[in-house]
């Protein structure tokens, strides 16, 4: 009995990842077609806010690539927001602004006990003295970016256009790239978001909910009637776009804007980087699902899909630990089952392949041997999502809401891939 309902969950994991893989093939190709150049529309501000908790090792480049990416674009301003650094953050900013004498990057300072209270927390924060500055509130944008991320001028163009060409839009997010690509896991991150994400936001601006991803978002400050547009949930991004959506805001994808962040080389930080996304999702999950499912701006198709996305921890735990089940027994009695095992690898050999060749397409990346063994072994990376679902609902349901943030620091190549 125990071992038909493994067999059945099993079987049902793989049916639900069949029919997920053949909704993305078919909604999440790429349907924008590329912007014409246009000259900056000087009418237009932008602001980018950059959270900097600890971040001495790389603010200084990422300043330095900042001004160099937007030399061009006067009505382009950076917001570092030190929140109570522990290092030397504040002082490198300082130092910077300083020797450049430029009035293009402005340092915001948190202190205790209001400070080190989430990313949403110290966004707001600074949002509320950005929202308080003169001018015409529709033409003034607010981007996200990491304290280790890069945009090219292109990409910031781009932002501006999008808003310019549409005045009802409200939130755009950006496609996400990895810096680095050294080893395995940096090639899989790149891939997830190159490839997968891209699908994901592709369908999204389909069905009319594409989500905000952190890094890279960039909403009209005229769209925002909250002195509070951010939550504080672990995945603040999509909490922020969440609210959006069901306060009937236009938000979308664009996918030939691109900003660049690090990939993490190491496995125990990866694991501990996605247990925290995962626990932003259960966040989010029982605070705005009941919600968005009552919501009238939302439509259904939407509805759908933004409630498989918080389930999708659920999903994968039961389905993934069935899996891994029926997969030992397969071994163990490959005489009786060797036809089910070659199927299953060739299935997923298949669509590896294809991602990975899409990839390829999309970065023309030479990295020829490194991307064959990953095609060959696309199915591990996912095995690192499992450990990491546990752990994040251990931390859930055991109250725990505190994280150590992802370290920054390797940018030494960091202008690389977008030059």
């Amino acid at each position: 009995m125990i071992s038909q309902i493994i067999f059945e969950t099993s079987f049902a994991g793989l049916i639900i990842y069949l029919v997920w893989v053949c909704f993305l093939l078919a909604l999440g190709q790429n349907s924008q077609s590329d912007k014409a150049e246009l000259g900056f529309d000087q009418s237009y501000r932008l602001v980018i806010l950059v959270p900097a908790m600890n971040e001495e090792t790389v603010i200084k480049q990422t300043m330095q690539l900042f001004l160099k990416e937007t030399h061009q674009l006067a009505n382009v301003k950076m917001v570092i927001i030190d929140d109570a650094s522990d290092d030397r953050t504040a002082a490198v900013v300082k130092r910077f602004i300083s020797q450049t004498g430029q009035d293009r990057i402005q340092l915001l300072q948190r202190q205790h006990p209001n400070a080190q209270t989430g990313k949403g927390n110290a966004l707001n924060w600074a949002y509320h003295q950005l929202a308080l500055q003169d001018g015409d509130p529709k033409r003034l944008i607010c981007g996200v970016l990491d304290a280790d991320a890069y945009m090219t001028e292109k990409s910031y163009r781009r932002v501006m256009q999008y808003f310019a060409d549409d005045e009802d839009l409200d939130l755009l997010q950006t496609r996400v790239g990895m810096l680095e690509t050294n080893n395995w896991l940096q090639l899989m991150q790149d891939i997830e978001f190159t490839v997968i994400n891209d699908w994901i936001q592709n369908t999204r601006n389909r069905l009319g909910n594409a989500a905000a991803s952190g890094n890279g978002q960039f909403i009209r400050v005229g769209s925002v009637a909250s002195s509070r547009p951010w939550g504080n949930a672990l995945l603040e991004d999509f909490e922020f776009s969440t609210r959006f959506l069901m306060q009937g805001k236009k938000t979308q994808y664009a996918s030939d804007a691109l900003v660049y962040q690090e990939a993490i080389a190491k496995a125990r930080p990866f694991i501990r980087q996605r247990s925290r996304w995962t626990q932003g999702g259960l966040d989010c999950l029982f605070s705005y699902w009941t919600k968005v499912l009552s919501n009238s701006f939302i439509r259904f198709s939407a509805k759908f899909e933004m409630t498989f996305y918080m389930l999708i921890p659920f999903i994968t735990i039961f389905t993934g630990v069935a899996s891994l089940i029926v997969l030992g027994f397969t071994l163990a009695n490959l005489d009786d089952y060797w036809r089910l095992l070659l199927l299953l690898i060739l299935v997923n050999l298949g669509f590896s392949s294809y991602i990975v060749w899409q990839y390829q397409h999309m970065t023309s990346s030479k990295q020829y041997g490194l991307l064959f063994w990953t095609a060959i072994t696309f199915a591990f990376y996912n095995y690192l999502l499992y450990p990491a679902i546990v752990i994040a609902f251990y931390k859930k349901f055991s109250g725990q809401t505190r994280w150590v943030k992802t370290a920054h620091g390797n940018k030494d190549k960091i202008g690389r891939k977008a030059s």
